[in-house]
């Protein structure tokens, strides 16, 4: 599928001066010895429009704003833009800052991106550049010490791999007395002010936004920045405030992968596979390599490749958990399906697939099974029988032909909401894997906007926030809303209504994740922001703890629905919380998170299912009495005392 948005791998890859097989490119590179420097990408181009990237080395003296002006010939018309403001007069294209990115040193480099449309017979580059008025018409030599943009030059064949910040210690044998948990009290609040939103610091290693994230299972959130390569995390503040926290550096992955497979793993590390897109690879790899696999150890901060996939398109296919914790996949290109182990790294084979699985969203069911939902159709996995059997198609609204599924969600009523084009489907799973199930057509999307091929995650208040467009990426239809929009369906009134969104001069927030303490974490164009859901979540939704044992340097948690009751998958963009998060708070008020592992089950929970994991306490606690608690999905459990 095409990545029509900056908001999807096209904001973190705006970085990226490398187009992939297939794409129209076009590379600009203009300097002036006392200048300036252009690169100028075309990553993305369809039928009608195009996305476009630029980076400009200042290669003279610092400045503290910008204009940069070029002319199309072709008669390209920019229909969007975000790092800066761009306006267009006949060919003449004029760019100028965004205000926190007007100060440019020498050597320095400042970078925004761009949607466009063309004639679709010819997308030539602009010809020339000027920058504050001085043509870019000189040497092109790289600068000795560039600093860090969101976007960059093309990369190099062979990447080398880092470890560079230094890595996190391994958290020390705790040698603590048996712990002991106490009286329950009630869940904590969700903070902030219900139906607003707050601004996140700006990633300081890419200028803007973490645009993909994933919540590791110490509370922290892992995002990947420049050419989808260079990784950094947001470290909540000492109260557990994502709004005050602090981005950092992580370790370069070998692969920069744009619309990929992601998930966690029962260890605690982050898979990542595939890639429709590929702006960086290892030695021996190309950019058509769409079948690799790279694992992220968040405790020594080092990558390691697993097996590539069996049948060699991965690409940017669903993917789910079993409850074991294994992945099931499926190939872009052929009716197959395999199964990822974490044990040992490598793949097995599984069921054929009745059709293949290109652009299909999967989401884990409770009794173990897995749904997998697309334009092509609706499937369900049994594992236990290994087959796959062919479900009702969905209603003929949304199954149109012309359907990039957003992202399906599994909702705490047990229905599946999918949503495409303008409209959405519920599909209600039957009682055992090879029943058929029955659809239901759901709500149009406010004001007729458009939600092919964006991304949602439910809400701890039962609802699912989601974004949508004024006009249809595939077939170029626009509705009546004045831009992109933040929406939420809500299942018990079976409505969608339009809810606030942020003032982020660089775009609607998009790519939705559950934060621990009940918030919603978006990234926005120019930086993240964080929501406030209204209303809580019901208390039949949250988890439960039994009981806590010491087991050697971890402490061996027991409970129920730990894995949490909601889940979502989309083709490019995976971002399932199916295992628990465990913190503490003190007397004070200070939030100690610990590092989750080993978890029974990483498929949805059953109504009352139990189930345990393991957590190893930050290095640096304090013996003493804390409150513990467990959030799953965003939604926490009551808290129960804790002393060890």
């Amino acid at each position: 599928m095409r990545i029509r948005r900056p908001h999807r791998a096209l904001i973190a890859a705006a970085a990226c001066a490398t187009v992939t097989a297939g794409l129209a490119t076009a590379m600009v590179a203009h300097a002036a010895t006392a200048g300036c420097q252009i690169a100028y990408t075309v990553s993305t181009q369809w039928n009608t429009g195009f996305t476009g990237a630029v980076t400009i080395t200042n290669l003279g003296d610092p400045v503290t704003a910008w204009t940069l002006k070029w002319s199309y010939t072709a008669g390209q018309t920019v229909t969007q833009a975000w790092n800066a403001t761009v306006t267009q007069s006949g060919s003449a294209v004029t760019a100028t800052d965004a205000g926190y990115n007007g100060a440019v040193a020498t050597f320095g480099t400042a970078s925004f991106g761009f949607n466009a449309n063309w004639n679709s017979s010819s997308n030539p580059a602009p010809a020339s550049f000027t920058f504050n008025g001085t043509t870019c018409n000189g040497s092109t030599a790289p600068s000795p010490t560039p600093s860090r943009t969101t976007a960059g030059p093309s990369p190099s064949a062979s990447p080398s791999r880092t470890t560079s910040p230094t890595p996190s210690p391994t958290p020390s044998r705790i040698t603590s007395p048996t712990p002991s948990t106490g009286p329950t009290t009630g869940p904590p609040p969700v903070p902030g002010t219900p139906g607003t939103w707050t601004a996140v610091p700006v990633n300081p290693f890419n200028g803007g936004a973490g645009t993909f994230m994933w919540l590791l299972t110490d509370g922290s959130i892992l995002s990947n920045g420049s050419d989808l390569h260079q990784w950094v995390k947001l470290v909540p503040d000492q109260f557990g405030d994502y709004t005050k926290g602090t981005w950092t550096q992580l370790a370069t992955s070998p692969y920069g992968l744009g619309a990929a497979q992601d998930q966690m793993l029962p260890d605690g590390r982050f898979y990542q596979a595939g890639g429709e897109f590929i702006y960086q690879f290892p030695s021996g790899s190309s950019t058509n390599d769409h079948n690799g696999v790279q694992l992220y150890n968040p405790v020594t901060n080092t990558w390691t490749l697993g097996q590539s996939g069996l049948y060699g398109n991965l690409w940017d296919t669903g993917t789910a958990h079993l409850k074991d914790g294994r992945i099931v996949s499926s190939d872009q290109r052929m009716a197959r399906t395999q199964i990822f182990d974490p044990k040992t790294n490598g793949w097995t084979a599984a069921a054929n697939r009745p059709a293949t699985a290109g652009e299909d969203g999967w989401v884990p069911l409770p009794d173990g099974s897995i749904v997998s939902i697309g334009n092509g159709g609706a499937y369900r996995y049994d594992p236990v029988a290994n087959v796959w059997t062919t479900l009702p198609r969905p209603p003929s609204t949304y199954a149109s032909g012309s359907t990039d599924t957003s992202m399906v969600t599994l909702m705490y009523d047990g229905r599946i909401l999918a949503m495409g084009h303008n409209t959405s489907v519920i599909y209600t799973p039957g009682a055992k894997p090879s029943d058929p199930g029955s659809w239901a057509q759901g709500p149009g999307i406010p004001q007729g906007s458009f939600v092919d091929d964006v991304y949602a995650t439910p809400e701890g208040n039962g609802k699912v926030i989601y974004d949508s467009v004024r006009c249809s990426w595939v077939t170029g239809e626009c509705g009546s809303a004045s831009g992109a929009q933040l929406n939420e369906f809500d299942p018990t009134t079976n409505t969608m209504s339009v809810i606030s969104q942020p003032n982020d001069p660089g775009g609607t927030p998009v790519n939705f994740i559950n934060l621990p303490n009940g918030q919603v974490l978006a990234a926005g164009g120019s930086r993240n922001w964080v929501y406030t859901p209204i209303g809580s979540p019901n208390n039949a939704w949250r988890p439960t703890v039994s009981s806590v044992t010491a087991n050697g340097s971890t402490f061996h948690l027991s409970g129920t629905q730990l894995s949490g009751r909601v889940s979502v998958g989309e083709d490019d963009y995976q971002g399932p919380e199916n295992y628990p998060i465990v913190y503490l708070k003190d007397s004070a008020g200070h939030v100690f998170f610990a590092r989750t592992s080993n978890f029974s089950s990483m498929g949805t929970s059953q109504v009352g299912e139990s189930q345990s994991a393991d957590f190893t306490l930050p290095s640096n606690l304090a013996h003493g009495t804390y409150t513990l608690y467990v959030s799953s999905c965003g939604v926490s459990s009551s808290g129960s005392s804790f002393t060890f």
